[in-house]
């Protein structure tokens, strides 16, 4: 027998409980009227130690995190490197051989044999309360020799109990610069900077000695253990290293082994951040190890946010860092900015962001839904929502949808500094080669994979045809009819865009080849090999379709062979692949960046390098190290119009496009201007949570109906109970 007063209170339960289950709001109380960032992720990051991290997913995050001794302004364009822990911008000083100053500050680099940059970093800066950091009374590190026992209840550093912090130094960016070299962390620029950085490879070669002396003694001694959970410490500081110096507490300097001003831009990136031998030694503890901490889970930096929570398949929270530097919103910008709004926070503190929660979204369609209602902040377009966003009409640019026109919403497009491209392996005897008939087969292939049918069918036209390396923004890139890749392309000139010459002239280019009608001169089909590793991307089988359409038109037979992910970086090394596709987004705003992804030892297979065509042209190599190292002229422009040829007659690669990215945010995100060459953006932006607030209950009402009809049957069915009591 039910009583009126449970009746009440189930009535009043079940109501609550609906109206719950009708909003899919996914804060907690009032966390979205702080001035939180909300938005999500697709792809866990894996690596976040500054010397290993690569990847943009995870640039994103731990560019929030280190801090590098410049950066880039936020809205000045072309983009203009700036100081940011540095008091300023180093002058070079170039010795010659008998080792005396070259007054002249843009010498020739023959006449180069060293190259010193002193960098002061401002003093005051100081780190993210840590536990790395906490000290005993008697001051030694809290934590150090600590027991699994004392610290079983911790799963991140955030939740240490005890923290400190110190004053950053100039020996924390030489430390980090050291460990570059080593060869566990495998950082991705080794290579690239050992051939600058004075001793940088024999650093490497050092510590590969210890390491193997190290594991030596372990074995002999009957105590091997996993070393990904009790890894070997390296004294990094311990070896003599003539490639970066510490002069004083705040002062330091990298010293180059050649003339090469893009070192500048490469010091603008997280590799060259500061890291505290605190964090090593205290990720080193076998206890902290042994619960799988590490840097490259847990970084530790000065910059304006500190990581809060790391949940990588849930939930990554950025908090602001309560000991950040003075830091201040830029005064100045590029035209147009002012009048966009870009400067109604000029010379204000920053960051105005307090928090940043980013929520793992295995598929694109509840992340799109979620932005609609107000609950993310900002969104990319997937081609299942492109129509429903963007407007397109024949002769026009994109526009926004009355439905996002109605909700406030802006379209904020840009040309990335990217790269697609298919690579050709110059070493395979089918595609590779560089005689007249090999540059014409693969130029054949290039014409009828058509990249702009590709754009319109796959991406919504949001590309730029692709005539070689350099993308638009990059010195050196020739935009209309002055940049033609006249082997492959012709100018249309009603559309005033680049088209693919007809499969007429591949099917022409692949007779002159030896292939005609695809066959070679025994009469065989002729085949070529795709390798990949994406046989589990809904979206690579269509794309792998497409391809193969397209080169079966000029009577190529195209077939794929597929591995996982190892066993292709292994084919990639090794050099046994024939044909695949890959993409490289700028590091720096500079030419040589995109160049050297052809330069001859910069091959894959000769030397680990960024080349995985394994392209080697005299002519080409020659005028890029003429080039690589001089400042942007017409001198500069003219050789890279003769690469530009070179490259384009012997296709080593389809140029396939440069993307166009197009971002959707809601009005209460402020202050947002795309940024290529880096990701420590979110400090410049503002959330007016208030207005989100607002819009996000207008957005989202509750549906009450259902409340209604359960009460009713509830009371329906509480009814003769009742009646029968009061009777």
């Amino acid at each position: 027998m039910i009583s009126q007063r449970k009746t009440s209170f189930l009535l009043t339960l079940c109501a609550i409980l609906i109206v719950q289950s009708c909003t899919n709001n996914p804060y907690q109380s009032g966390e979205n009227l702080e001035a939180t960032y909300f938005s999500s992720f697709s792809t866990e990051p894996t690596k976040l130690d500054p010397t290993s991290a690569y990847y943009v997913h995870e640039g994103r995050i731990i560019d929030q995190i280190y801090e590098p001794p410049f950066t880039y302004h936020y809205l000045k364009r072309p983009y203009q490197v700036i100081p940011l822990t540095a008091e300023q911008l180093p002058t070079p000083i170039y010795y010659d051989s008998n080792n005396k100053i070259i007054n002249d500050p843009d010498p020739l680099p023959e006449q180069v044999s060293r190259v010193e940059y002193t960098i002061r970093i401002k003093p005051g800066i100081m780190y993210q309360d840590h536990p790395c950091f906490a000290l005993k009374e008697d001051k030694n590190p809290y934590y150090k020799d600590v027991s699994p026992e004392e610290i079983k209840d911790f799963d991140y550093p955030s939740e240490f109990p005890h923290k400190g912090t110190r004053e950053l130094v100039a020996a924390d960016y030489v430390l980090q610069i050291r460990r570059l070299a080593d060869p566990r962390l495998a950082s991705p620029i080794l290579s690239a900077m050992s051939a600058y950085i004075s001793d940088l490879d024999n650093l490497n070669k050092t510590y590969k000695k210890t390491l193997e002396t190290e594991r030596t003694h372990r074995k002999k001694t009957g105590n091997e253990t996993d070393e990904k959970k009790h890894p070997i410490r390296l004294n990094y500081m311990a070896p003599e290293f003539a490639g970066a110096k510490v002069l004083d507490k705040y002062t330091y300097k990298i010293i180059l082994k050649k003339k090469y001003p893009q070192i500048i831009y490469w010091m603008c990136m997280h590799f060259f951040g500061p890291v505290p031998v605190e964090a090593v030694d205290f990720f080193s503890e076998k206890a902290v190890s042994g619960k799988g901490l590490s840097i490259n889970r847990c970084p530790v930096g000065t910059g304006p946010y500190y990581m809060h929570t790391f949940k990588p398949n849930e939930r990554i929270v950025l908090q602001r860092n309560p000991n950040y530097h003075d830091d201040f919103y830029p005064n100045h910008g590029a035209p147009g900015d002012k009048e966009s709004g870009l400067l109604a926070d000029a010379g204000k503190p920053i960051p105005f962001i307090s928090k940043q929660v980013y929520t793992f979204e295995k598929e694109a369609l509840p992340a799109w839904n979620k932005f609609l209602q107000g609950y993310y902040d900002a969104s990319g377009i997937n081609n299942d929502s492109f129509d429903q966003a963007i407007e397109t009409r024949t002769g026009e640019d994109p526009n926004l949808s009355d439905d996002m026109k109605q909700k406030g919403i802006r379209l904020v497009t840009d040309i990335d500094t990217t790269l697609w491209y298919t690579s050709f392996n110059m070493i395979d005897p089918l595609v590779g080669g560089y005689t007249e008939d090999k540059c014409k087969f693969r130029q054949a292939i290039s014409i009828a994979l058509d990249y702009n049918e590709y754009l319109d069918i796959f991406v919504n036209s949001r590309g730029v045809l692709a005539q070689g390396p350099l993308p638009p923004g990059i010195f050196g890139y020739r935009a209309g009819t002055n940049g033609i890749n006249p082997y492959v392309d012709a100018w249309d000139p009603l559309r005033k865009r680049r088209i693919r010459k007809t499969l007429n002239k591949a099917k022409q280019l692949l007779a002159e080849a030896g292939y005609p009608n695809g066959r070679n001169s025994e009469g065989r089909p002729l085949t070529i090999f795709y390798d990949h590793s994406q046989s589990g991307s809904a979206a690579f089988r269509p794309y792998y379709m497409w391809q193969r359409g397209r080169l079966e038109s000029i009577g190529i037979t195209f077939q794929e062979r597929p591995t996982d992910l190892s066993q292709y970086r292994k084919k990639r090394i090794q050099g046994n692949w024939q044909v695949s596709s890959g993409g490289w987004l700028a590091d720096y705003p500079d030419p040589e960046n995109f160049m050297f992804l052809f330069y001859g030892p910069n091959g894959k297979v000769k030397s680990g390098g960024p080349n995985a065509t394994n392209y080697e042209s005299k002519k080409y190599d020659d005028l890029f190290v003429q080039m690589e190292s001089m400042c942007n002229s017409q001198e500069r422009q003219a050789l890279i119009d003769k690469m530009m040829r070179i490259i384009q007659h012997d296709a080593p690669a389809v140029w396939q496009y440069h993307p166009v990215s197009y971002s959707l945010q809601h009005k209460w995100y402020k202050n947002v201007k795309p940024h290529q060459m880096c990701y420590n953006v979110m400090k410049y932006r503002r959330i007016d949570s208030s207005l989100r607030a607002d819009l996000q209950q207008k957005w989202n009402k509750p549906v009450l109906w259902p409340v209604a009809v359960v009460a009713g049957l509830i009371l329906l069915s509480a009814l003769p109970a009742i009646i029968k009591k009061e009777t």
